[in-house]
């Protein structure tokens, strides 16, 4: 797939450096985009995900693309555990899964999925991917990801439909050309603004 590995995805994140290093997957499976997608969705949507981006939809399809937006994490929750956070950042993998995922500030990620071939077989590749450059608690972000992401490679494998292991890697290592790079993916935003507002 061509990825610019600048750190190994198969370790756990610890404590990184700059806000665009955010942990993403890459599942091939053997069922639609649809389906795939609509599984992802149903997945977050367990964990409190909330909202999808209004025309986000549309504009994924326009490119080819099954998918949407959600929204994770909540900025009054965040503020909530101020103080604690700090800790946790530090320290991620000494405390529980559902306390960090309570101290998430609002993130927003990508589920996004597209019919491709390889040595002539058609599979899906379904994606997830943070969709904010800036991200709240980073390294407690990161952590739930690097967790959560892999429990879905673990019930997807159980459905029969996932063709071989999940391609984990870091948003900002996509090629830039990728239509999930960072720059891509504001570009996406920015254009399903412009749509709604009817200035395209």
């Amino acid at each position: 797939m061509g990825f610019i590995k600048r750190r190994d995805p198969n370790k756990h994140p610890g404590i990184l450096t700059t806000s665009v290093a955010r942990y993403s997957a890459m599942y091939p499976v053997n069922e639609s985009p649809e389906h795939a997608a609509g599984r992802c969705l149903d997945f977050w949507n367990r964990f409190g995900a909330r909202g999808e981006t209004p025309g986000y939809r549309e504009e994924l399809a326009l490119h080819g693309w099954t998918g949407t937006e959600i929204i994770i994490g909540s900025d009054f929750k965040e503020l909530m555990w101020t103080g604690v956070s700090d800790w946790v950042e530090v320290v991620p993998h000494l405390f529980p899964q559902k306390l960090k995922r309570s101290m998430l500030g609002m993130n927003r990620l990508v589920i996004a999925a597209r019919r491709v071939s390889a040595e002539g077989e058609f599979f899906t590749e379904l994606y997830c991917t943070p969709s904010d450059i800036i991200a709240n608690n980073d390294s407690i972000l990161n952590d739930v990801l690097y967790v959560t992401l892999h429990q879905f490679e673990e019930e997807y494998r159980n459905t029969g439909f996932l063709r071989v292991g999940a391609t984990y890697f870091y948003a900002d290592d996509l090629p830039k050309d990728h239509f999930l790079e960072t720059q891509n993916i504001y570009c996406i935003r920015r254009d399903v603004k412009r749509r709604r507002k009817g200035k395209i």
